[in-house]
């Protein structure tokens, strides 16, 4: 996708879509790495991450809304993360509905980040939670929401994934 920019000719825009639970730090996640970060009066944040002066990063914060214009939207997203609070069983619940929904659903890659803030890191997930169906185009991890290093993790991980798509 392309944009006119007054300074540079034209702009290229990335989007990718930061998906989370309603009210559980996907604002504090894109403040990590997003400098400007806008709400919509339908509740969607907006966050702008100038790369350079011809490229802009921009993602999308929603909630774990299956009525989202995911027709719409959908298929134009580079990646997709999907994270959650490591110790909340609804977002966890929510979050697996999401992953087999999305998978299902786009062929973009996708990485589920569980936060599990101050909390020492937790054991592995596999040990603890029912199985979550990645495909090679996915990848889980733990990130710690308090820490701009961890999430920017979270988002080298799909850039690193969408690299690899190449």
């Amino acid at each position: 996708m392309q944009r006119r920019s007054e300074e540079s000719g034209i702009q290229r825009m990335a989007e990718i879509v930061v998906v989370g639970p309603e009210g559980d730090g996907k604002g504090a996640f894109l403040h990590s790495f997003c400098p400007i970060l806008h709400e919509t009066e339908a509740g969607i944040l907006l966050g702008e991450m100038p790369i350079n002066r011809e490229l802009v990063l921009y993602c999308y914060g929603i909630g774990y809304d299956r009525s989202f214009a995911w027709d719409l939207v959908g298929r134009k997203m580079l990646g997709y993360l999907l994270c959650f609070n490591w110790f909340d069983e609804e977002a966890y619940a929510a979050c697996r509905e999401m992953v087999t929904f999305a998978s299902s659903s786009f062929a973009a890659p996708f990485v589920i980040a569980a936060d599990h803030g101050l909390q020492p890191l937790p054991v592995p997930e596999s040990a603890v939670r029912p199985h979550i169906a990645l495909s090679s185009s996915a990848r889980f991890l733990f990130y710690q929401g308090h820490k701009p290093a961890s999430v920017r993790k979270v988002v080298t991980t799909l850039l690193d994934l969408l690299l690899e798509k190449l």
